[in-house]
């Protein structure tokens, strides 16, 4: 009887002993296949950030950061200098049709033109906004948008001058100077032979060095001389007759950010098809007279 009665507790512990282990073994299977969700919505989440495009960031951060060098009218500029906060010009306009299209708030920085790309790079910017030509060497660095306006290079001299400075060949054993990192600078180097050049950042430097008879003439496109030229009788503005096809001023993106680049070209076919350029090419003009 007691040996019957054991062998009944043996089998019943073994039973539960089984169910115990199945029941465990359920649960840690449970526990794997919650692990192995939660780490998959993981990947699957941090998956569909990494896919997410510029454009969409530039809308979940609700503002788009546009860089741009202001001495450069009637590209950008201040039209008043106490107002260093506020720009104005052709540049600007499109960047405000820019930001409207998107929906979000924009924010201007002015930065040092030969910066632009490296701040472009490491993503504290998300456009370059500078009347940028897409030059082969600028194509290796940043993508760029469709021209969204067409400019002559020109030579700005002093009105003394004009007499003796008259095509880029009467350059030759004279002091030229270009902004620093321009498509001028490249275009100096290759066609004005015998000159001794200058580069520094600023355009208004350059121009005070011209009045100061330092330099005897600054390459800059015709829009931006003409400016100039205005607002300092003493200068006059000359054209360059060169070989070479204008490139004309684009919008330069990180490589990569392709959706934006496509939604920036898609707004400049419309603000062009719709004449807004040449009104914004206009009405900079017309604020350039006030500096």
């Amino acid at each position: 009887m007691f040996i019957t009665s054991h062998i009944r507790e043996v089998r019943m512990s073994n039973k539960i002993f089984r169910l115990n282990r199945t029941v465990l073994g359920a649960f840690l299977v449970l526990c794997l296949l919650g692990f192995f969700w939660q780490a998959g919505c993981g990947m699957q989440t941090q998956e569909i950030k990494k896919k997410s495009g510029k454009l969409e960031k530039i809308k979940a951060a609700g503002k788009i950061v546009v860089g741009t060098s202001s001495d450069y009218p009637p590209y950008e500029f201040h039209l008043l200098p106490e107002l260093e906060d506020e720009m104005v010009g052709i540049d600007i306009d499109i960047a405000e049709a820019i930001a409207a299209n998107l929906n979000v708030t924009l924010e201007i920085r002015d930065i040092v033109f030969s910066q632009l790309f490296d701040e472009l790079i490491a993503e504290r910017i998300d456009l370059a906004l500078a009347g940028l030509s897409p030059t082969e060497s600028r194509k290796l660095v940043a993508d760029f948008s469709i021209p969204y306006y067409q400019a002559i290079q020109n030579m700005l001299i002093r009105t003394a001058d004009k007499d003796r400075i008259k095509q880029l060949e009467d350059l030759r054993g004279k002091v030229v100077g270009t902004q620093s990192g321009s498509i001028q600078e490249d275009m100096a180097r290759k066609s004005i032979s015998g000159a001794t050049f200058f580069f520094h950042e600023s355009i208004t430097e350059l121009i005070n060095a011209l009045r100061l008879q330092k330099l005897d003439a600054v390459i800059l496109e015709k829009p931006v001389a003409d400016a100039y030229a205005f607002t300092n009788k003493d200068l006059i503005n000359m054209e360059c007759s060169t070989d070479s096809i204008p490139l004309g001023s684009a919008i330069a993106v990180k490589k990569s950010d392709n959706d934006l680049l496509e939604r920036v070209n898609k707004i400049l076919a419309d603000l062009i098809r719709e004449n807004k350029i040449i009104e914004f090419v206009q009405d900079a003009k017309v604020l350039t007279d006030k500096i």
